[in-house]
């Protein structure tokens, strides 16, 4: 995301096509730069081994002047420049074929001379003898050296030219040393032939790098690309007040910020209507209380009992649909505010104030805590089972009189449809869990899932006769959900139904 601040406006409003097209560009230059790249140098490097030979008739010739001034009798010094004139000449005979080798600037070959004795290699440097050749030859390299061939050959250039070849092949910096007639040596340097180089296993190690950076760029690009679109989605699916919903961002690629726009256009024109027919249904139920009221009072003039008693139950059974209309249309548990509640006690009082009228509701408070004690590296004790004795004071982040009308709407429905209720309340660190349960006869599989729609009265036993407005459970799911829960019904095995809300802790 700090990334997404950090690009310009036009990059970042980029459609999605364009971005999907740089990042198809941008993976096949990476793979194909990088392919070249290995290439020209496994290619460079190829051809530098198979003209490595070119040095030996240079060498060769160096060797054979260096002899002669020295049988002359001429001093190490002239006769080292001798040696040096002696294979430029070699080179522009022609002996060595090809202009890589311009000796005379000594770019490709160097030469130095060394007194008798043991040849003297740098420090840390490995050097070991050259089988088969016809004079005595050396080579020294750095680190471990690799085997030398057998440098057996008719003449001494063509000795000297394998051993020039073996010694390219070493890939890090090397010297050829070769006797004189004298006992000296002569020793010989190529700053570009014998030279550090890539070795096969560092160019394997380095195709597994690209290898995987290209595999890690394919794998994270996708997910890149689809970022916005995951986004906009976390957006609409995030929890909110129904009341005053946020509004998805318009920004990111013109596709997205698009259907964000859309989204959010639709959603305000279904919140209008929802709102339009919220207050409509609000007013009629409102303005339904006066001739309510009008008709009980004259219900109290009928002389005759049994249908004045007719009269004043439908009047109660519409006053009481009016009321829970205006208590399911109002959305009160989204204005009231979230505070700490003593979740166990709310319950506690509820199922009291049942209880105190006679009503039969039986409350279970949350079991103990429980914890094993263990031993510990100390010593000492032995593994038992503790719990602690006192009761429990759950506690969640709520809307207090929210909570109480929605468990009072689940205790109603038990004792009205099952006889009595039984409510128990269990929790961990995360969510409260609490059970209503009633001993009726319980709901068909098929229409559980429709209880929860407003208005909806089953058949037998819960139906309109037994009273109700077919709101109780609309307005208690509004309300679990108002507080990000969940709320489950299931028939138990003994009889009767159980109504399950899950209650998250923290909103």
């Amino acid at each position: 995301m700090a990334l997404e601040r950090l690009l310009p406006a036009r990059l970042r409003a980029a459609r999605l096509r364009h971005r999907i097209l740089a990042a198809m560009v941008a993976l096949l230059v990476l793979t194909h730069g990088g392919a070249l790249v290995g290439m020209q140098l496994v290619d460079d490097r190829a051809r530098e081994l198979l003209t490595a030979h070119r040095l030996g008739p240079a060498m060769a010739a160096a060797v054979e002047a260096a002899d002669r001034a020295v049988l002359d009798g001429i001093a190490a010094g002239p006769a080292m420049a001798a040696a040096v004139e002696a294979a430029d000449r070699a080179v522009l005979d022609g002996i060595a074929a090809g202009p890589a080798l311009a000796l005379s600037g000594l770019p490709d070959l160097s030469v130095s001379w060394q007194g008798p004795g043991t040849p003297t290699v740098p420090a840390g440097w490995v050097m070991e003898g050259v089988a088969d050749a016809p004079r005595p030859v050396f080579v020294a390299v750095q680190r471990a050296l690799l085997s030398v061939h057998s440098a057996r050959a008719q003449t001494l250039a063509e000795s000297l030219s394998l051993v020039a070849e073996d010694t390219a092949a070493q890939l890090r910096d090397a010297r050829v040393y070769v006797q004189l007639a004298g006992g000296g040596w002569l020793e010989f340097a190529s700053p570009r032939f014998w030279r550090p180089r890539t070795t096969p296993f560092e160019m394997v190690l380095a195709g597994l790098a690209a290898f995987g950076l290209a595999l890690g760029l394919l794998l994270w690009l996708p997910g890149r690309l689809v970022r916005p679109l995951e986004s906009l989605a976390e957006q609409a699916t995030r929890p909110h007040d129904r009341l005053h919903p946020r509004p998805l961002p318009e920004d990111g690629p013109e596709e997205v910020a698009s259907l964000a726009r859309a989204f959010n256009q639709a959603r305000n024109a279904l919140g209008d209507l929802m709102e339009g027919r919220t207050h409509l249904l609000a007013a009629i139920s409102h303005d339904l209380r006066t001739p309510a009221t009008r008709l009980r009072l004259r219900a109290e003039y009928v002389d005759d009992d049994a249908l004045r008693a007719k009269m004043m139950a439908d009047i109660d059974e519409m006053a009481a649909m009016v009321t829970a209309t205006l208590e399911f249309l109002g959305d009160d548990v989204l204005r009231e505010e979230v505070e700490v509640v003593a979740f166990a006690s709310l319950l506690q009082s509820l199922c009291d104030d049942y209880a105190d009228t006679g009503s039969p509701v039986t409350y279970h408070e949350p079991p103990p805590l429980q914890f094993a004690a263990v031993r510990t590296i100390f010593g000492g004790g032995v593994e038992r089972s503790d719990r602690f004795e006192q009761a429990r004071q759950l506690r969640l982040a709520g809307r207090p009189s929210s909570l109480r009308r929605a468990f009072a709407n689940l205790i109603d429905n038990a004792i009205k449809y099952g006889e009595r209720a039984t409510v128990s309340v269990d929790a961990d660190a995360v969510e409260i869990v609490v059970d209503v349960c009633d001993e009726g006869p319980g709901i068909p599989e098929a229409e559980i899932a429709n209880v929860f729609k407003p208005f909806v009265r089953l058949e037998g036993s819960r139906n309109r006769k037994t009273g109700g407005s077919g709101l109780g459970l609309s307005i208690v799911k509004s309300i679990v959900e108002a507080h990000q829960g969940r709320i489950e019904l299931s028939n138990r095995a003994s009889g009767g139904l159980r109504v399950r809300v899950t209650l998250p802790r923290m909103l």
